[in-house]
């Protein structure tokens, strides 16, 4: 297989002079997030267990090679298969922006800045992964791969413009098959079928258990706040910990949310959350609907519910029929705005208003994201069609505009308070 990046002008950036300085702040960063947490009534006993992954105190002792991936369209069950430990690296602190635009312009996404900052921390998790694997989403993502590959083996998974499986199911089946040709090579193990299904069949179970938390706070949010099921379903992918314990802990918080004889709060606003990825701990917006008093019930968001909500469907087991599976959930049924047609986020959003009580829905999106700014104006004229309120709030990772996005919040959720 030829190499995706020739090698010719490599590059080292140099992060060890500023990793004492910026150390302290990402981590106040994270504690800030959680003390405002814990102002939340009714939170799961053993949220701690969760808080302590996120905050890297609990990191399981590297002891397989460690695989970085970003975006959802990686499927981590073929690292997992392999023998190695998969961690999702987009990140969401907003103390690495400033070191990530030290070397990347202004105009880029804050994921992708604060990604790159971490990499230039001399013992964060991202520098201590062994191989890298991103996708070509979005140019930000799509560029970073060669700036990463300096200073490790990197792969970066191409996409097909559409969602046509017709026109591009063998591209992106042959696509999954470079992908494991490298992850072979670097990892010196040859991927088999059986230990391929056998990591299907673990993740099911998670898929199992977001799916049930999510249909008891579809019913009743007051059950679980919106940013202790992120911190769960965040604690499972970004960060490296032991997947069985997860699923134990996590069966724990459903056992509780079973026993709970709370009542449901039917004078709450009932919000669906689109747009890009909600990541721990830059909780901005989820820390103002709550001071609001309104309830996320619902998401379409690749760091959130939407995750981990298709189902992967098993025709076959042998290694080619299981890897079609793997890409027709992780492409083919994503909602990410890189594609040509918007239709399928659409389709999902409408879906989740027929099926539960929804009083808005929320996009949130980033300055810098063209992408999800151009699917606003469809979005906003279809939902108003409907009789559905609409709010696009854009902003960033930094704190300073919060109350200027308090005040458009409150205003909105006074239009629908108005409209009732």
């Amino acid at each position: 297989m030829s190499p995706q990046f020739d090698r010719l002008y490599p590059v080292q950036p140099a992060g060890d002079k500023i990793s004492s300085v910026v150390s302290a702040k990402q981590h106040e960063t994270e504690e800030a997030e959680l003390r405002f947490m814990k102002t939340f009534a009714n939170r799961p006993s053993n949220i701690g267990f969760f808080e302590s992954i996120v905050t890297e105190k609990m990191f399981s002792k590297k002891t397989v090679p460690r695989v970085g991936y970003f975006c959802r369209f990686i499927p981590e069950e073929i690292i997992w298969a392999l023998g190695a430990e998969p961690v999702r690296l987009d990140c969401g602190n907003n103390a690495l922006v400033p070191v990530g635009e030290e070397a990347l312009c202004g105009g880029i996404c804050p994921v992708a800045k604060a990604s790159f900052g971490m990499f230039m921390m001399k013992d964060s998790l991202a520098s201590s992964c062994d191989i890298l694997l991103l996708t070509a989403a979005c140019d930000a993502k799509k560029k970073l791969g060669e700036i990463f590959s300096d200073s490790r083996p990197v792969f970066v998974l191409n996409l097909p413009p559409e969602k046509n499986q017709t026109l591009y199911a063998d591209f992106v089946l042959s696509e999954i098959f470079r992908l494991v040709v490298f992850l072979e090579k670097k990892l010196n193990v040859k991927l088999s079928a059986g230990k391929l299904q056998s990591a299907i069949e673990m993740t099911k179970e998670r898929y199992n258990l977001v799916m049930e938390i999510s249909q008891m706070r579809m019913q009743n949010p007051s059950l679980l706040s919106i940013h202790d099921f992120y911190l769960i379903i965040q604690s499972s992918s970004f960060y490296p910990v032991p997947f069985s314990k997860w699923l134990s802990e996590t069966r724990a918080v459903c056992r509780e949310m079973r026993l709970s004889k709370l009542p449901a709060d039917k004078a709450v606003l009932r919000l669906l959350l689109t747009g890009v990825p909600v990541i721990f701990p830059n909780f901005k917006v989820l820390n103002l609907i709550h001071e609001a008093g309104a309830e996320v019930v619902a998401d379409t968001l690749c760091s959130g519910i939407q995750s981990f909500s298709d189902r992967i469907i098993l025709d076959e087991l042998d290694r080619k029929s299981l890897l079609r599976a793997l890409l027709n959930r992780s492409v083919f049924a994503s909602l990410c705005p890189c594609f040509i047609s918007q239709t399928w986020r659409i389709n999902r959003i409408l879906e989740l208003l027929s099926e539960i009580r929804i009083d808005g829905v929320l996009q949130y999106s980033f300055k810098s994201c063209q992408l999800f700014d151009m699917e606003d104006y469809r979005i906003e004229k279809i939902l108003k069609v409907k009789g559905m309120p609409y709010l696009n709030l854009s902003t960033d990772y930094s704190p300073h505009d919060s109350e200027q996005l308090r005040i458009r919040l409150e205003a909105f959720f006074e239009m629908i308070y108005r409209s009732r």
